[in-house]
């Protein structure tokens, strides 16, 4: 079948795009039955289908040789819009946390989303070959332990433990410094090859 089929980094179609715009879709789904229902189960359901579709998506990409170029694109932004829907009917059923809610998306969404379209700069197929280019900026932030702290850490205190919201302001701008420092790295890196 097609969709199991190795692609071209410059290939426009591939199941792994498929499975990033079905769960871009279906989380959007709960998200928005989230906010119109003020059913907070449901805004779960969404990070939920979230977090196992960019598993999923990137693992059939590595699985089946289907990495490309569009397909790293598209999954940097599915990643922000689904944190977006999230995170804002989060602050409708937490208002309090409105603070490092809105810190964390800072970082999420622009200065990590800056950062991870680096990848187009250097030639890259996607993010996950940012060692080619840099090791401590691939360790710090595409690894898969840098990937985790990124993206699941603060949202999961948030979520667990929300009285630490202090702490998630803490880990937050650790994040912020990083990522600006990595986008430092780059750029020098970057300028050197010019």
């Amino acid at each position: 079948m097609a969709i199991f089929k190795s692609t071209k980094p410059d290939s426009l179609a591939s199941g792994a795009n498929l499975i990033t715009l079905f769960r871009l879709l279906s989380s959007l789904l709960f998200f928005c039955l989230a906010a119109v229902y003020h059913r907070e189960l449901y805004n779960y359901l969404g990070l939920g289908l979230h977090w196992l579709g960019d598993w999923l998506d990137g693992f059939w990409a590595k699985t089946f040789k289907q990495r490309t170029i569009l397909g790293a694109e598209i999954d940097i932004i599915a990643d922000r819009v689904e944190c977006l829907f999230f995170f804002i009917n989060f602050i409708s059923f937490h208002p309090d946390l409105a603070l490092p809610v809105a810190l964390y998306m800072i970082n999420f969404a622009f200065v990590d989303f800056y950062l991870s379209y680096q990848f187009i700069k250097f030639d890259l197929i996607s993010v996950d070959f940012f060692y080619l280019v840099d090791q401590k900026v691939f360790k710090l932030n595409f690894s898969q332990p840098g990937k985790f702290a990124n993206s699941t850490v603060i949202p999961l205190l948030l979520i667990f433990l929300p009285e630490l919201w202090p702490l998630t302001l803490l880990l937050t701008a650790g994040l912020i410094w990083i990522k600006l420092s990595s986008i430092f790295i780059l750029r020098k890196k970057k300028n050197q090859a010019a």
